[in-house]
């Protein structure tokens, strides 16, 4: 028999862990180890009973979740689910959780915008499962940092190359590392798809545009792919990319269990556009991205996938790499001037092509 997935519960909330002990005790395979009513009290039994998998509220007396965060993680790097209210503000505190190194986020029973218990049961096994293979990546001075690139030549064509991005668990972080170190004036247009629900994807978007030279927004009907830009899919609706990179959004029902989902994105792209296309797909559980991955491949596009070693969850580039579609297998901070290279080598070829028909 396996050894069981220890999990410590943190929260002030008397109902809260007693709802989440009642759910994972009843799941195979997970064993609650401990219970903590505060943040001093989960520091001091992170350490003491070294738990697999922590999952941990946000707001809480004496040490608040950010806090936990930042005196667990540099001396324990423990997988860390973060309970959530999904609204606007708890949006922005979960994502700075992320960003110190939580792996998942979700709902927080009896919060707003929280579904029913028995599809908050569904979810947290299924990301304490997913937490327990996850690898935590603290910033630490072992591990790379990704430099900004050089400015490229500026070129102006509405057939640039789309850069397709799939990200899920451990995305958020990825991202930013990744669009802070590209040059403002790439030639190619990125459209993103990040597995998150309404109120965080709008503040995903503001938190990259922050921290890169492209400008990131959340995607809305009628935008047009723009080089230089970034598109994030809003939450709840799959992105589909019509002729002329006029985006759409979609309710079609979830894609791998997920929406928005990538592969409608990427699908949608190899059929419609007629510029050079690029997908990437990054960290993540599931195996969104595969599909749209070969579909990009076979409209003689260009597949990246991200490697093991620096994947929070290496789900979804396995998947795709599993397919055979992928052109290059690499590590994130290699990633942004794999990129640049691609990006340069198809903006060179289809000049040419572009000079003859008048640019």
């Amino acid at each position: 028999m396996s050894t069981p997935i220890r999990v410590l519960i943190v929260d002030d909330s008397n109902y809260v862990r007693l709802v989440l002990k009642r759910m994972l005790s009843q799941a195979r395979g997970i064993e609650v180890v401990g219970l903590a009513t505060d943040g001093l009290e989960a520091v001091h039994m992170a350490a003491r009973l070294k738990p697999d998998v922590i999952t941990l509220d946000v707001e809480m007396p004496r040490l608040n979740g950010l806090e936990v965060l930042r005196r667990v993680l540099p001396r324990n790097p423990i997988p860390v689910v973060m309970l959530s209210s999904l609204t606007q503000q708890g949006a922005a505190v979960t994502l700075e959780a992320l960003e110190l190194g939580a792996v998942d986020f979700m709902g927080k029973p009896g919060s707003a915008g929280v579904p029913d218990l028995k599809s908050v049961e569904r979810q947290l096994i299924a990301r304490i499962r997913g937490a327990a293979k996850a690898r935590v990546l603290t910033a630490t001075p072992k591990r790379p940092v990704l430099q900004k690139m050089p400015a490229l030549p500026r070129t102006r064509s509405a057939r640039n190359p789309v850069i397709l991005i799939a990200a899920s668990t451990g995305g958020p972080h990825t991202l930013a590392e990744l669009l802070s170190a590209l040059p403002a004036n790439l030639p190619a247009s990125l459209a993103i798809t990040q597995h998150m629900p309404p109120a965080f994807t709008e503040a995903l978007a503001a938190r990259l545009d922050r921290g890169s030279s492209l400008t990131v927004q959340q995607a809305a009907a009628g935008d047009v792919l723009e080089a230089g830009t970034a598109l994030l899919a809003p939450g709840d609706y799959h992105m589909i990319i019509g002729p002329h990179g006029i985006v759409h959004l979609s309710q079609e029902p979830p894609v791998c269990g997920v929406r928005p989902a990538a592969n409608p994105m990427m699908i949608s792209a190899a059929t419609n556009l007629r510029c050079p296309l690029v997908a990437l797909i990054l960290t993540g559980m599931g195996s969104d991205g595969a599909e749209g991955a070969v579909a990009v491949k076979q409209a003689g596009g260009t597949v990246i996938a991200q490697d093991e070693h620096t994947s929070v969850i290496y789900g979804m580039p396995r998947a795709a790499a599993d397919t055979g579609s992928c052109d290059h297998i690499a590590a994130l901070y290699d990633i942004p001037a794999l990129l640049v290279q691609v990006v340069s080598k198809l903006v060179q070829m289809r000049q040419p092509v572009l000079s003859a028909q008048g640019g």
